[in-house]
């Protein structure tokens, strides 16, 4: 395995995981002391920080595109105060890779140099039947097949060569959704809540009848009033952990929003990066003990 993949392996669920919980054989596995010393790298922090410089020069992989937009448009543009940003969220056979919940829905979807175009038409058409704006986020190399490839209503960001954000087209907004395509996307108790707010009285059916009975209700609802409530839900039921995306470094903000950790792992893993005297790295030379 080439060392940017080696790299890359530092920012997954497994690994950060892994060091939260102190599980020195996965840790080992993962070939964590190489690499610290590859970068020579003291601490976990150190050993983050110049990781993900390494990536972002030689690796733009899906999770530092990810990352970017995050931090310049999450963050950058807007605030986790009043903004959600979702990872993965399930739109029909499709997973958005991003999508950003503010006084509207933008779906960011990711192309990497090493992503192939194949089933990006299939993706857009579901995704611009559910969010007020979608945007592809692509490659520079890619820049050309996508503007070919995608409708006009869909916008293009180009991920630089430099790591930057350059809009090259904006997207055309639209107010209604697909309200079927909404409740398959959403967790009952979320579709549930939609309904009851519409019907404005609690919502007793049997399970097997409840789909069904809450898209009467929506379906006979004003377009744009139930997608400012499915924004209202998304954002209720699916919080970023501020605090935590606010604690701990800028290259595990992704982590942070994409992957699940517990309260104990959080805690844990903040105490690891922020206590830098006293965690240091395991089997690493000149440790201190």
């Amino acid at each position: 395995m080439n060392i940017e993949r080696k790299v890359a392996k530092l920012f997954t669920s497994n690994c950060l995981n892994a060091i939260a919980n102190n599980d020195f054989s996965s840790i080992e596995k993962l070939k964590i002391d190489e690499i610290a010393q590859h970068f020579e790298a003291i601490n976990y922090l150190d050993l983050y920080e110049r990781s993900y410089s390494f990536l972002e020069k030689n690796y733009r992989n899906e999770y530092i595109y990810k990352n970017m937009i995050a931090r310049r448009i999450l963050m950058g543009r807007h605030s986790l105060k009043s903004s959600v940003l979702l990872s993965e969220f399930r739109v029909g056979t499709n997973k958005a890779d991003l999508v950003l919940l503010n006084g509207c829905s933008t779906c960011y979807e990711i192309k990497t140099e090493y992503d192939s175009l194949i089933r990006l038409e299939d993706q857009l058409s579901s995704y611009t039947q559910l969010f007020n704006k979608v945007f592809v986020v692509c490659a520079s190399k890619m820049i050309v097949d996508v503007y070919h490839l995608i409708p006009d209503n869909v916008g293009i960001i180009e991920f630089t060569d430099t790591c930057k954000l350059k809009t090259i087209r904006e997207p055309i907004e639209k107010c209604s959704i697909d309200l079927e395509l909404m409740m398959k996307s959403l967790r009952k108790e979320e579709y549930l809540f939609i309904a009851e707010k519409i019907y404005k009285l609690k919502i007793d059916v049997p399970n097997t009848q409840i789909f069904d009975y809450c898209f009467n209700i929506i379906n006979k609802a004003e377009p744009e009033f139930v997608n400012k409530l499915f924004l209202k839900t998304l954002k209720k039921t699916r919080k970023n952990n501020v605090e935590a995306i606010n604690s701990l470094p800028i290259a595990l903000t992704n982590a942070l929003i994409s992957f699940k950790f517990s309260n104990n792992n959080i805690q844990s893993l903040k105490k690891i990066f922020m206590e830098n005297n006293s965690y240091v790295l395991p089997n690493f030379e000149g440790k201190t003990q």
